[in-house]
C-alpha cells in the first residue's frame, strides 16, 4: 500500500470514528434513540449505549471530541496533527474513539515512514 493510500485509509477511519461519535451522542442527547434505532426499546440503554458512545458517558465532551477529529482529519500530513485525534479518541473512548485512535495511529506511521524515504 503507497504512503497516500494509507493516509487516504486514515482519513477514512478517523471520519467514520467521528461522525460515529458525533450522530450517536446526538441521538443519545436530544432522547430519540428508541425511534432511530429498531427494537432499542428491547435492548436497555445501559446494554448498547455504553459500547457505542464511549468511555467518558458525557455527551458533550463526546461531540466535542469528535469535531476535534473531524477538523484534524484534514491536516494528518503534519506528524504534529496525527497527535490530535489520537488525543480525541482517547478521550472519547467507545467504538469511534476506537476508529479515530487505530486512524491517527496509521496517519503517524505514514507520517513517520514518509520521512525516512
Amino acid at each position: 500500500m503507497s504512503i497516500l493510500g494509507r493516509f487516504e485509509f486514515a482519513f477514512a477511519l478517523i471520519v467514520a470514528g467521528a461522525l460515529t461519535l458525533i450522530i450517536v451522542n446526538l441521538i443519545k442527547g436530544l432522547g430519540i434513540a428508541d425511534f432511530v434505532i429498531p427494537f432499542y426499546w428491547l435492548m436497555p440503554s445501559r446494554y448498547i449505549f455504553p459500547l457505542i458512545m464511549g468511555v467518558s458517558s458525557d455527551i458533550i465532551v463526546n461531540i466535542v471530541a469528535g469535531l476535534i477529529a473531524l477538523i484534524s482529519s484534514r491536516r494528518i500530513h503534519s506528524t504534529v496533527w496525527t497527535f490530535v485525534p489520537i488525543f480525541a479518541g482517547f478521550v472519547a473512548g467507545g467504538i469511534g474513539g476506537i476508529l479515530i485512535i487505530i486512524g491517527g495511529l496509521l496517519a503517524l506511521l505514514s507520517t513517520l515512514t514518509s520521512r525516512s524515504e
